[in-house]
């Protein structure tokens, strides 16, 4: 669950289960997010051939969190940290000295 930093926890959670996969309507989606205060920066990162969590879900929450990035690490699948560690590491690092 290390593809989304600073991102609320109960989003987290969902995303995780599957539900915005599956078709969560996208203003559901969006009022969920922007009820959040005190949002930070967030880094997606996203295996291309990850099986459980569409990529269209890091899209539709890369829309709707202001100051985010996504990044999508090519032949790894749903954990990214341990299927490419130095690229997932390298992206980490970057985005943490950005901000």
């Amino acid at each position: 669950m290390d593809f989304i930093h600073r991102a609320p926890p109960h989003l987290v959670a969902r995303v995780h289960r599957g539900a915005l996969a599956i078709g969560e309507p996208a203003a559901r989606l969006h009022t969920r997010l922007r009820r959040h205060k005190g949002a930070r920066p967030a880094l997606l990162i996203h295996g291309r051939y990850d099986r459980m969590v569409a990529f269209e879900v890091s899209i539709a929450i890369l829309n709707h969190i202001a100051d985010s990035r996504l990044v999508l690490l090519n032949n790894c699948g749903h954990w990214p940290p341990f299927e490419k560690p130095a690229e997932w590491a390298a992206q980490d690092l970057a985005f943490l000295r950005g901000y």
